[in-house]
C-alpha cells in the first residue's frame, strides 16, 4: 500500500490504542485469579466476560479470561479468549459445553519459536481424555499446508455436542501471514464461516493472548459477511467496536493493515463475481 496510506493507518491505529483504556477488569486482577491469566497485562473487562457456571460458589470460580464480542449477526457470536494454560484446559472445556459453542478456531501452535503459546488440550490420539467432569474424544483430523481440522465429541453426564476445531497454523505471533497468503487466510474464514451458518453457541476463537490474530480473524469474518450485503465498510469504528469489548483486539498495526490488504481483496472477488452472473444474465437472455 501507499505511504500516504500507510501513514494514515498508524494514525488510525494510534487512536485505536485509547479505548478501553478506562474499562474495569476487577476479577481478573483478584490474587486467586491471576494465575488464570496467560499474559499480565492483557485481562478481560468485567462487563463482557464469559462467567462459568459452578457449583463452588467460592470467589473467583466463575473466572476465565475470555470475552463475549459482536458479530454480525447477534450480540454475542464470539467469545475471544486466550490459549488455555494447563491450570485453565478445565475450565476451557466447561465453557465450550456450558456456552453450547459447536466451533473452535485455534490461530495459533502450541509451540512457536522455542516457547509455548497454548497448552495442547486436546487429545493427542482418538483414546478420550477427561478434562475434570468432561470427557473429550477426538473423532477425526485432517491435515492441510495452513491448517488442521478436527471433529471432537464432548461428554458430561448424559450431555454429548460435536465441536469442530479448526486450527490455522501458518500466522506468526504479533504478525500476519505472509504477503502472498491473504488468499489462504479468507478461504480459511470463508471455510469456518460456512461450518458457522449450521452451528449454535458462540465461535470460540484463541491465539496465545486471544486478541491479536483472534481480533484479526474476528474482523475479516465480520467483515467477509457485510461486504456480502453492503457496499461500504468501516474497518477503523468496526476495530473500535471490538476493543471496548475486550482489550488489544488487532493487537499490531501490521495486523491492521492486513485486514485492509484483505478487504481489498475481497471487494475484488466480489466485483468478479458481479461480473461472471452479468455474462450468465445476458448469455441467458440472448438464448
Amino acid at each position: 500500500m501507499a505511504k500516504d496510506s500507510d501513514y494514515k493507518f498508524s494514525l488510525q491505529f494510534e487512536e485505536l490504542k485509547l479505548i478501553g483504556l478506562d474499562i474495569p477488569h476487577f476479577a481478573a486482577d483478584l490474587p486467586l485469579n491471576r494465575c488464570k491469566n496467560r499474559y499480565t497485562n492483557i485481562l478481560p473487562y468485567d462487563f463482557s466476560r464469559v462467567r462459568l457456571v459452578s457449583m463452588n460458589e467460592e470467589e473467583g470460580a466463575d473466572y476465565i479470561n475470555a470475552n463475549y464480542i459482536p458479530g454480525y449477526n447477534s450480540p454475542q457470536e464470539y467469545i475471544a479468549t486466550q490459549g488455555p494454560l494447563p491450570e485453565t484446559r478445565n475450565d476451557f472445556w466447561k465453557m465450550v459445553l456450558q456456552q453450547k459453542s459447536q466451533i473452535i478456531v485455534m490461530l495459533t501452535q502450541c509451540n512457536e519459536k522455542r516457547r509455548v503459546k497454548c497448552d495442547h488440550y486436546w487429545p493427542f490420539t482418538e483414546e478420550p481424555i477427561a478434562y475434570g467432569d468432561i470427557t473429550v474424544e477426538m473423532i477425526s483430523e485432517e491435515e492441510q499446508d495452513d491448517w488442521a481440522c478436527r471433529h471432537f465429541r464432548i461428554n458430561y453426564a448424559d450431555e454429548m455436542q460435536d465441536v469442530m476445531h479448526f486450527n490455522y497454523t501458518a500466522w506468526p505471533d504479533h504478525g500476519v501471514p505472509t504477503a502472498n497468503a491473504a488468499e489462504s487466510i479468507l478461504q480459511f474464514v470463508h471455510m469456518v464461516r460456512q461450518q458457522a451458518t449450521k452451528s449454535k453457541g458462540p465461535m470460540i476463537i484463541h491465539c496465545s493472548a486471544g486478541v491479536g490474530r483472534t481480533g484479526t480473524f474476528i474482523a475479516l469474518d465480520r467483515l467477509l459477511q457485510h461486504i456480502r450485503d453492503h457496499e461500504f465498510v468501516d474497518i477503523l469504528g468496526l476495530v473500535s467496536e471490538m476493543r471496548s469489548y475486550r482489550m488489544s483486539m488487532v493487537q499490531t498495526e501490521e495486523q491492521y493493515i492486513f485486514i485492509h490488504q484483505c478487504v481489498q481483496l475481497m471487494w475484488m472477488k466480489k466485483k468478479q463475481q458481479f461480473c461472471i452472473s452479468d455474462v450468465i444474465y445476458e448469455n441467458v437472455s440472448k438464448s
